[in-house]
């Protein structure tokens, strides 16, 4: 298994460039590493994640405070290549095959919240909160959304998004957004179990799961039943 955790919990793990760029270099590792079966990602401190630093300039996505940099305004260049760089940050956990959990206490704010959806299990602190105050701050919620939508569904994304109301754990149970809601002190040994569960089992075949479930929910029933056939022929191979 492999811990991964945001440490900037006086910014309440909030992402600037260094941030985002040493979580993504990290769960490439991760990634590449056979004998990891398992990724636990959490956050130190209070809070799992509050979106995107806007005290750094980054107006991406968006956070539970905070305004934007006094610095010059971006180009048309600048912007583009930051939104490439936000959105294949984002697709980064669903792209990989190792599997994720998320482990949330605190505030899941912004890009945080969408960090967080993006794993594949979410294991939340009771006294979790999410939501995505992008356009309550002035900015379309262009990183977040796509995934939201994947994940949730168009309505319940609407909601979300454009309200921008914060929800509680048991909402976003509700939502579909996460798995299990647990007190506080038990999040890791939780979310930790729960690792230690998956990682007991082959790991080719929680890889090789991970991908039909990746590829099966963008497919028409039929041809999701033709990965399964591909993804089991896979599975034979490596036995």
């Amino acid at each position: 298994m492999r811990y991964l955790t945001m440490n900037r919990p006086e910014k309440l793990n909030a992402m600037n460039d260094a941030l985002v760029s040493q979580l993504a270099a990290a769960l490439r590792a991760a990634e590449a590493d056979r004998n990891v079966a398992v990724i636990v990602l959490a956050g130190a401190g209070r809070a799992f994640c509050t979106g995107a630093d806007l005290g750094s300039g980054n107006r991406t996505t968006g956070t539970a405070g905070g305004e934007a940099s006094e610095k010059a305004a971006p180009s048309g260049h600048q912007i583009a290549a930051r939104l490439d760089d936000t959105i294949r940050f984002y697709g980064t956990i669903q792209r990989m095959d190792t599997p994720v959990i998320a482990a949330v206490q605190g505030y899941a704010m912004g890009g945080g919240c969408n960090l967080a959806v993006s794993c594949d299990l979410v294991v939340a602190a009771d006294n979790a909160r999410f939501g995505y105050p992008e356009v309550k701050l002035g900015m379309a919620a262009a990183g977040v959304a796509p995934t939201l939508v994947h994940q949730i569904g168009r309505k319940a994304a609407f909601e979300l998004l454009t309200l921008c109301n914060n929800i509680d754990a048991h909402q976003a149970l509700a939502f579909g957004m996460i798995n299990r809601i647990v007190p506080a002190d038990e999040l890791l040994a939780t979310a930790s179990a729960m690792a230690e569960q998956l990682a007991g089992f082959n790991h080719d075949a929680l890889r090789l799961t991970k991908q039909l479930i990746r590829r099966a929910a963008d497919l028409p029933f039929a041809q999701a039943l033709e990965a399964g056939r591909d993804i089991g022929l896979a599975m034979h191979v490596f036995k």
